[in-house]
């Protein structure tokens, strides 16, 4: 379970940074405490489904495009 969790963070830090937003910008952006999305990009954090969307929303990707290749 704790590899899946950094797989997805990795894959959201990566797709954040690839479209040029910090992490205090692009939380501000989707509502979501930075710390906690530092959390979540760590693979620390266990992530609601309501905020994964919210982060693909954020990206302009779908749920699906965010768990493509994990």
């Amino acid at each position: 379970m704790a590899q899946l969790k950094q797989e997805i963070g990795a894959r959201i830090k990566m797709l954040r940074e690839n479209s040029n937003l910090s992490q205090r910008r692009f939380a501000l952006m989707i509502g979501m405490n930075r710390t906690y999305l530092s959390g979540v990009e760590n693979g620390l954090r266990n992530i609601s489904i309501t905020n994964l969307q919210k982060i693909a929303n954020g990206l302009g990707v779908s749920l699906e495009d965010l768990f493509r290749g994990l």
